[in-house]
C-alpha cells in the first residue's frame, strides 16, 4: 500500500486570497493543474479554487479581476501525509470530491492528490494482481 507522501503531487501550487481569477487561471495553465490551494501568509489553507470555479464565475458575470476569495470553496477537506491511497479514495468517495490537499502534521499543505491519481493507482494495482494471479496459475493447456 502506498502512503500519500510517496504518491502525492508536489510541489503544491497555491495562491493568496487576493489573487485575481486571471492570475489563478494563469498559474493553473503554467503548471498544468486544475486547482490551487488558497493560503494565507503562514501557509494555512483558506480555500480551494478550481478551473471549474473560475469558468462558472466568469460565466455568471464575474470579471477576471475578481479575487479568488470570492469564489473559492472555503470548506476544504484535507488528508495527512501518513494516510495511504486507499484512505484518500475512501475520503474522496465519502465527501464527493475530486481533489484532496495533503497536509503535514502542522496542517500545512504539502501536496495534492486527485481522483485521477487514485484511479490510476488502483488500475495499476489491479493489473499487477492480475499478472501475479496469472503467473501463479502457470501455463494453461
Amino acid at each position: 500500500m502506498s502512503q500519500l507522501k510517496e504518491f502525492m503531487h508536489t510541489p503544491l501550487f497555491a495562491c493568496s486570497p487576493s489573487a485575481t481569477l486571471a492570475m489563478a487561471a494563469q498559474e493553473m495553465d503554467t503548471h498544468n493543474v486544475g486547482s490551487l490551494v488558497v493560503t494565507d501568509r503562514e501557509d494555512r489553507i483558506l480555500g480551494l479554487v478550481t478551473d471549474r470555479d473560475i469558468a462558472l464565475a466568469i460565466g455568471r458575470g464575474s470579471s477576471a479581476d475578481t479575487p479568488v476569495d470570492r469564489i473559492c470553496s472555503h470548506t476544504v477537506v484535507t488528508i495527512g501525509t501518513g494516510a495511504d491511497v486507499h484512505d484518500a479514495a475512501a475520503l474522496m468517495s465519502k465527501k464527493g470530491i475530486w481533489r484532496l490537499p495533503v497536509t503535514d502534521d502542522g496542517g500545512r499543505p504539502v501536496g495534492m492528490v486527485s481522483l485521477n491519481d487514485v484511479f490510476g493507482y488502483v488500475a495499476q494495482e489491479t493489473q499487477n494482481l492480475s499478472l501475479a494471479a496469472h503467473a501463479h496459475r502457470g501455463p494453461t493447456l
